[in-house]
């Protein structure tokens, strides 16, 4: 049926319906499409029957539609004939104006089940065509004539909430019309297609928990809008695993989203070190190497003895290599003969990430199998939109020591000696102090962005560059970054792509961790106040008789393999560049509405010149007469790929949902490493190949890991409040060649129910409460190499021994369950999230040595298992303080961790091997122990030599004795719990934020406060001289230089347990204070320009070690918990500017 005019309706008895029960703020859940009346009464049925009540059910019938689904598969038909066929199947009838619409335009459509809505969309995207619905009428309307200067064919939309994050299923309604409305897609964005009527249009914007809007369009294209909170329950979205997004109601396991706005206001240049404190159930330790240095990540605790235990990384759903150079398992060591380097997420610019989340447990990670067992970083880039927006941020900040070890200043040295014991004080103050050493660090980063895109294709570009000095002397750190992304819908908005690339550019210079190797700090550290530190900058002098300038240094290595500090920074040069390229790309392909596949790849590769150039005259170990220069390269690639085919579908009336994916993978990875290394000869400091000696050092390392997979996640939902997932993925890896497992198959199910919808509660205290449980098996594959045996070639040939790997060999294991709660009060005034959660990993990894008389001196086998249960709480608190925008929010985390077991009675050639426990590194005076009944981090250590009754004993002369092989208890360096508490202000553009942090538990040894004791350089030593003695016993001890050298012992020979500290510690760690100008006042042009005041580890309340509890010499499961000449913490104090265009 055609018509010229057009049929209005008015006073329908379901809008004086809507009026009797307050039209309700949302419809029609997730849909993005226009609303008509006939899909509004459907939902409010839907809804009002799932919540039981009984008015309503009797007049639902009233209000029913029967409009059937919709099936067309039509190829180059015309339009007439398409809207005939779906008047027949609808029932409803078509009014349009032949000269408006063009009836004999050729269409191909595609339609299985389809509503209406759905249909009227497919039909006329693209054409400018609006369409309404009153009544049992469907009246089209053609694109209105726009003169040259209009160039839009909609109006576009994007809905955020105050942290820019998007906000999905918020209903926008075309203010005086019944039937204009759509929803918010996930992405938060929404549509229109333009007319004169929507060009003059005021849309009321409005979404369970935000303050409705209205918002004239007023002839513009695109509109951003941001809704603030109100008293009411709010729905989130977060990424899980395969970067799938999913309403937070429907996820089964504790997934923590984080606002990289908020985070990055004071931004480290590695960005994990901006998540510490953010996270419930994650402990973050930054490494002692100072700017740019890798980060230690575990997630609900110490997993696995010899496996890695840090979290793994993904990127827009794909994992990342961690690119580190340190060894999961390595034991600890103080001589370091390499200076570190930083891991691959310290490559990023935060500034290209967009969203960040976090999956703390196996349950949410289980779809990306062996490599997921402790937990996933989720990172998603940022992506350009619609218009154009041209961004430019500064952030500059500087950087002091934060927590030294205390140094007397007021006895020196006697003659002829380095350590400062003279007994009396020195008649004139030091004239210099160990942190006139240091310099004022800085860190300054700049990037600039520019997005720009049409309703079909958008464009994301940005350059980073960082510059960056540390506190010591001579560490550099470059970065730039290049980054573009571009998406683009074709085929009728059927075909999506999207594609990224990133150049990465990095440079490192005389990274220090910490050890006695390399480090400028053991000199500084322990030259006598009395000496004269500066004229030993002069680290340089002119040697004639071998025609080049050496080094200048009185005091020899002291049997430390000491030098001049300033030498060590200048003539000890270590230099690292890297250069990363990374391509992806993503193919989406809509089949039908609620089907769609997808394809994606990536190539992942880095190159790494390592240089170290030592210079001649340098200690004898590290250089021979000439010097000495190692040249290394490494080369990491990663390709991977996968295909997805996604479902998300609803039943029966939206009263069942199905979201599935299934899909498989192929991750290949390439690492090769060819290390040069030899003294010079004939041209002293000439670094190059051609001048290393014939027979240098040399050595080359090549692996190829590939892992092929398949994966399934579905879930089924039921009245959008119970919910149901079940995931299974099974790997095939390299790393299981020669064992009996052929592959390993990882699954989990979770299930979550939101009470106050099956009770139908309407409370004004409880908005909100949702519970889940999830179990999951995950595991980490085999550590490279050791399920295939070789034999080391050395000079004179093969060698004759190697190791031994069981043929029942198995991977790592972890079975985990969790359960948890998520409240909502008084609206969004108050949010609380708890969970509980127990893992098990089984098949733990043991390298015990065999028989001599064998071919194989030790073997590879399973055995033994790990434990960890603890507890995650986060509070959130949103109030107005008058005309202040208050939040509050405190976290709270415990692990317990066990060795259940160790390997026991495990049989091979008639031998029968037990393993008990283990030293994973120390030194004399302290171990790292693994034992049965134990805990993961335990440290034991030597003591003195006591009585019976328990005391220290003292000869009559005042002597003490050490008992250097008993070896005792002292703690375990993970904390009790650990807690922090975040605090905004926001009031007419100024907003304030500052964060406390607290680790409650734990110890640490101090070697480094041992060195200094050895050598007087102390402030304890000087309290000693100043009372008189030791105190020992409660009693003072006078023979006080003896005492800290019988205990001391140069500091790496020390008595462990006089050198036992807390680490329990509290701190000022974040403050912001910032102020969004309005600038917009005096200049249209520009969006937006905030200017902060920012800063991170301000104050140390409460600590009572003599270094930093937080920091750690390396990502390593053993690097933590002992301090030997660590670099200090870094205070930082700075500003940042962001202005937008």
């Amino acid at each position: 049926m055609q018509s010229a005019g057009c049929i209005q309706k008015s006073n329908s008895i379901l809008q004086i319906y809507e009026k009797k029960i307050n039209r309700p703020k949302k419809w029609g859940g997730n849909d993005t499409r226009s609303h008509s009346v006939s899909a509004l009464r459907a939902t409010v049925k839907t809804r009002v029957w799932a919540l039981c009540f009984a008015l309503t059910v009797l007049v639902s019938p009233l209000f029913a539609q029967d409009v059937q689904p919709i099936t067309l598969e039509v190829s180059d038909a015309p339009v007439a004939s398409v809207i005939k066929q779906i008047e027949q199947q609808s029932g409803y009838t078509f009014f349009y104006n032949t000269k408006d619409i063009e009836s004999m335009r050729h269409v191909n459509l595609s339609l299985h089940g389809s509503d209406l809505k759905t249909a009227l969309t497919q039909l006329f995207r693209g054409t400018g065509i609006t369409w309404s619905i009153d009544e049992r009428h469907v009246i089209l309307k053609g694109a209105e004539k726009h003169s040259q200067t209009t160039q839009a064919d909609r109006l576009s939309g994007r809905i955020v909430d105050k942290n820019g994050m998007p906000i999905v299923g918020a209903t926008i309604l075309v203010a005086g019309s019944t039937s204009l409305g759509t929803t918010t897609d996930i992405d938060g964005m929404f549509y229109f297609p333009w007319s004169q009527q929507i060009a003059g249009a005021t849309l009321n914007v409005s979404f369970i928990g935000y303050v409705s809007q209205f918002v004239p369009v007023a002839g513009r294209t695109m509109l951003d809008i941001t809704l603030l909170e109100d008293n009411q329950q709010l729905e989130a979205v977060v990424v899980t695993a395969l970067g799938i997004k999913r309403a937070e109601r429907a996820v089964s396991y504790n997934v923590q989203n984080v606002m990289t706005d908020e985070v990055f206001k004071a931004k480290d240049i590695s960005l994990a070190n901006n998540l510490s404190g953010r996270i419930a159930g994650v402990q973050i330790n930054s490494s002692s190497a100072g700017i740019g240095g890798e980060t230690k990540i575990v997630m609900r605790g110490t997993k696995s003895i010899y496996n890695d235990n840090n979290a793994l990384y993904v990127l827009d759903g794909i994992p990342l290599p961690s690119l580190s150079m340190t060894t999961p398992s390595a034991s600890y060591t103080i001589m370091r003969t390499s200076n570190p380097s930083g891991d691959g997420i310290s490559m990023l610019n935060s500034d290209d990430i967009g969203n960040m989340s976090v999956l703390t447990g196996p349950s949410s990670a289980a779809l990306y199998g062996s490599k997921a067992a402790n937990g996933v970083v989720m990172l998603s880039t940022r992506t350009g939109e619609e218009g154009l927006s041209v961004s430019y941020s500064n952030n500059t900040t500087f950087m002091s020591p934060f927590v030294m070890p205390d140094f007397q200043r007021s006895y020196g040295a006697l003659d002829g000696s380095f350590s400062s014991w003279s007994t009396t004080r020195m008649s004139k103050s030091a004239t210099w102090s160990p942190e006139d050493f240091f310099q004022t660090g800085y860190n300054t980063t700049n990037s600039v962005s520019l997005s720009f895109g049409k309703d079909k294709s958008s464009t994301y570009l940005s350059a980073g560059v960082v510059k960056a000095e540390g506190i010591i002397p001579n560490n550099e750190f470059n970065r730039y970054n290049f980054t573009a992304s571009h998406t683009n819908s074709f085929l009728k908005d059927r075909m999506h792509l999207s594609v990224l690339g990133m150049y990465i550019n990095l440079n490192e210079q005389n990274m220090l961790a910490s050890g006695q190797y390399y480090n400028p700090l053991v000199p500084i550290y322990l030259l006598s106040p009395s000496e004269d530190l500066n004229k030993y900058a002069v680290y340089e002098r002119y040697d004639a008789s071998r025609n080049f300038k050496t080094q200048y240094w009185d005091w020899g290595d002291m049997g430390m393999s000491m030098q001049n500090p300033y030498w060590i920074i200048n003539r000890n040069m270590f230099n690292t560049e890297k250069n990363r390229f990374l391509f992806g790309a993503s193919l989406k392909y809509d089949i039908t509405d609620w089907l769609d596949v997808t394809g994606r790849a990536r190539i992942d590769y880095t190159d790494m010149l390592a240089e170290q150039k030592n210079y001649a005259s340098t200690n004898k170990l590290f250089a021979g007469d000439y010097g000495r220069y190692y040249y290394n390269e490494y080369r990491t690639m990663q390709r991977y790929g996968d295909v997805m085919l996604n479902i998300n579908k609803s039943f029966f009336d939206q009263q069942l949902s199905l979201t599935a994916a299934v899909g498989a993978s192929i991750e290949d990875l390439k690492y090769r490493a060819t290390l040069l290394g030899g003294d010079l000869t004939s041209v002293a400091n000439l670094f190059t190949l051609s001048n290393m000696t014939a027979n240098k050092a040399s050595s080359k390392t090549t692996y190829n890991d590939q892992t092929q997979s398949v994966f399934a996640t579905v879930q089924l939902g039921f009245r959008n409040m119970v919910f149901l997932d079940l995931t299974g993925r099974n790997d095939w890896s390299t790393a299981l060649v020669n064992t009996r497992s052929l592959s390993m198959f990882y699954p989990s199910v979770g299930l979550s129910a939101v009470l106050t919808d099956i009770f139908g509660v309407k409370s004004k205290v409880l908005s909100y409460a949702k519970i889940r449980a999830s179990y999951a098996e995950v595991g980490n594959a085999p550590m490279r190499y050791i399920t295939v045996p070789t034999y080391p070639v050395s000079s004179s040939g093969p060698q004759t021994t190697t190791f031994l790997t069981v043929e029942n060999y198995e991977p790592e294991r972890t079975k985990s369950w969790e359960v948890g709660a998520d409240v909502r009060l008084w609206g969004n005034k108050i949010v609380v999230g708890a969970t509980y959660y127990n893992s098990r990993t089984l098949n733990q990894i043991f390298n015990p040595s065999i028989s001599s008389t064998s071919t194989k001196s030790s073997m590879y086998v399973n055995g033994g298992r790990v434990d960890n249960k603890g507890v995650e709480l986060s509070l959130e608190v949103n109030q107005k303080l008058g005309p202040v925008d208050w939040q509050s929010n405190v976290i709270y985390s415990r692990n317990r961790n066990k060795i259940v077991r160790m390997l026991h009675d495990y049989e091979i050639n008639g031998e029968r091997i037990t393993q008990d426990s283990m030293v994973m590194g120390g030194t004399s005076g302290v171990k790292m122990v693994v034992r049965e009944g134990g805990r993961m981090g335990d440290i034991y250590v030597n003591t003195l030599k006591t009585d019976d009754h328990g005391y220290i004993w003292v000869s009559p002369a005042g002597d003490v004795a050490t008992d250097p092989n008993n070896f005792i208890y002292a703690g375990n360096t993970n904390p009790s719990y650990t807690l922090s508490w975040r605090n905004s202000f926001n009031w007419k553009g100024f907003s304030l934020g500052f964060m406390f942090n607290a680790r409650v538990g734990g110890i640490g040894v101090s070697l480094t406060q041992a060195a200094m004791d050895y050598y007087g350089v102390s402030a304890v030593t000087a309290e000693a001289r100043d009372n008189g003695g030791v105190l020992v016993n409660g009693q003072r001890v006078g023979k006080i230089q003896s005492y800290y050298e019988k205990t001391a012992n140069m500091g790496d020979g020390a008595i462990g347990a006089c050198y036992v500290y807390s680490m329990t510690n509290v701190r000022l760690g974040e403050l912001t204070f910032g102020y969004d100008i309005p600038v917009q006042k005096w200049c249209k042009w520009i969006k937006g320009l905030n200017v902060s005041f920012i800063g991170r580890n301000l104050l140390m309340l409460y600590c009572k070690a003599p270094f930093d509890p937080e920091l750690v010499s390396g990502s390593g499961t053993y690097s933590s918990g002992i301090d030997y000449f660590q670099q200090p913490s870094l205070r930082n104090l700075g500003f940042s500017v962001k202005v937008t265009f």
